[in-house]
């Protein structure tokens, strides 16, 4: 085969270089776009999505229990349960609205269920109230049916959108946090061939540099280190996010959804009369997993979140006592004096008790929000600037390598 003549072979290297130099600015400026886009869904969507699902599940799980305390009072309904349980319901109702606009098929189904069954158990606890009103007992029962549809449909319909939309940010956060491969090969392909080609030109041309090529290797070298450091950073944050934010989210979410679901069973059982060894069950099982969750979260989280989680497990277990004490009275037979203290409001009683665990949780899974939210922030905000710097870069990169082997080129013509 013939051997190429010394422009020839220029044209050859300058071309390979050009290519080189295009498919590592454009693979640089996809990647770093595709990665602020994941970033900036964490932020505005699946991050949103995630909160607004925990907020859905406490409002509902909420309002069904706090139909249940309210439905001991015997027709004498305080009115903070009331505007409490009315509250929920707003809440819930506000959360459907956010959650169905960014929502797919799977969860557009889900919300189709819990928009077409919410009003069914409100006019089911409705019911309840009016017979309780009358003293009459069929009421229980209307309850007891609310508190079935509540726990069996609307809950776990609730649970869905929030397990979905934590797999949705644990995907965009998996996808923004990877290692940068193509963009660090072809780097380093451009750089090294670049410095071949002034190795080559330095050999026929007896020239030491080649102002072109030089200036060409540093913008290569620029364009290699700001993106692999600012993706690195941004990888590095979203992580933090991940690990510190939405795991421990997971895990925080669950613990309360427990609580609530325990508390609703501790007021279940005495709505019972008697016939409440299910819930108590339940309320059993639900504890040692709110136990257990508040242990492995106040173990993986951060030094600066682990006092209010530990003041949750240390609420939980007062409130775990005051429900003893309740039994206690229950199974003697003196139900009056058991509703009477699950129905107490002083500091120092279960519902107070119960409210210091749920601001506890309720601090404690905000403040793991907000680290989500604030980490992938950042992310999206290292990367802006790298994207206009890119293509900037990646045409002055071109020309140098351009009128770095132009001037050769044309010493033999």
């Amino acid at each position: 085969m013939p051997r190429l003549a010394t422009p020839d072979l220029y044209r050859v290297v300058a071309a390979a270089l050009i290519v080189l130099g295009l498919a590592l600015g454009g693979t640089a400026l996809a990647t770093v776009q595709h990665r602020a886009a994941l970033t900036r869904d964490i932020t505005e969507v699946s991050g949103p999505l995630s909160v607004g699902a925990q907020e859905l599940y406490r409002s509902l799980s909420d309002a069904d229990a706090t139909a249940a305390t309210a439905f001991l009072t015997n027709g004498a309904e305080p009115p903070v349960l009331r505007q409490r349980y009315l509250d929920d319901l707003a809440r819930a109702a506000a959360a459907l609205t956010v959650a169905t606009r960014d929502a797919d098929d799977a969860d557009a189904a889900r919300l189709a269920v819990l928009t077409d069954r919410l009003p069914v158990y409100t006019g089911l606890v409705e019911t309840a109230r009016s017979y309780n009103r009358l003293g009459v007992p069929l009421g229980g029962a209307y309850l007891r049916e609310a508190s079935a549809l509540m726990r069996q449909t609307l809950l776990p319909q609730a649970a869905g959108l929030f397990t979905a939309a934590q797999a949705r940010l644990s995907d965009a956060q998996r996808g923004a946090s990877g290692f940068a491969w193509p963009i660090v090969v072809l780097g380093l392909l451009l750089v090294a061939g670049l410095i071949a080609a002034q190795v080559l030109v330095a050999r026929r041309t007896h020239r030491v540099f080649n102002v072109g090529l030089v200036a060409g290797s540093l913008v290569a070298l620029i364009v290699l280190a700001w993106s692999s450091a600012a993706l690195g950073v941004t990888a590095g944050r979203v992580d933090v996010g991940r690990t510190q934010g939405s795991v421990l989210v997971d895990v925080l979410a669950g613990a309360r959804r427990a609580a609530l679901q325990a508390r609703a069973d501790e007021s279940l059982t005495l709505v019972a009369r008697g016939g409440g060894a299910t819930f108590e069950k339940d309320y059993g099982a639900v504890v040692q997993q709110l136990t257990a969750l508040l242990e492995r979260a106040a173990h993986d989280a951060p030094a600066a979140d682990r006092p209010v989680i530990l003041a949750a497990g240390a609420h939980a277990a007062r409130w775990n006592g005051l429900h003893a004490e309740l039994r206690a009275l229950d199974d003697k037979g003196d139900y009056l004096a058991a509703v009477a203290k699950a129905t107490a409001t002083g500091p120092a009683d279960s519902a107070a008790v119960f409210a210091d665990l749920d601001a506890a949780l309720t601090t404690a899974l905000a403040t793991a929000n907000h680290r989500v939210e604030g980490q992938d922030g950042l992310g999206v905000r290292a990367l802006t600037a790298l994207e206009v710097a890119l293509l900037l870069l990646t045409v002055g990169l071109l020309a140098a390598v351009v009128l770095g082997f132009r001037p050769r080129i044309g010493e033999y013509r």
